[in-house]
This record gives C-alpha cells, structure tokens and sequence, in this order.
C-alpha cells in the first residue's frame, strides 16, 4: 500500500478532495490530529496568564489538568 499525504489549505479543500476521492472510489484516512484553538481556548489561556505568579503551576501538571478536564 502506498501513501500520500496531502496538505489542504482549508475546509473547503479538503470537501472536494474527499467527494473527489469517494466519487473515484478511492479509499483514504483522515489524520484529524490537528485542531484549532477555540475562543474558549484562548479565553482560558488569557485567564491562566493573567493570574498571579504566586499560584505558579507547572506546565507538565497544567497541560496534565487540561487532557484531563478538556480530552486535550
């Protein structure tokens, strides 16, 4: 089996591509890995940064708390 990789420059891309590639009946994987960051990621960012340095955690455990809370 060979693979391609193919990089889509945005949504509309990629939905011709995949209707391209089902009406050619050509079977293909999706790598949905990537995201973008929601304004509710930034929100919660932005809030984290702004609080005090005293309440300091460290970012292994703060991006830990965030998989955790979030299925980041």
């Amino acid at each position: 089996m060979t693979t391609i990789t193919i990089y889509l420059k945005d949504k509309e891309e990629e939905t011709l591509m995949e209707n391209l590639l089902k009406k050619m009946k050509i079977s293909f994987e999706k790598n949905e890995d990537d995201f973008e960051v929601t304004d509710e990621m930034k929100r919660v960012i932005d809030e984290r940064k702004a609080k005090n340095h005293k309440e300091f955690t460290p970012a292994r455990e703060f991006l830990k708390k965030l998989k955790n809370d979030h299925g980041i």
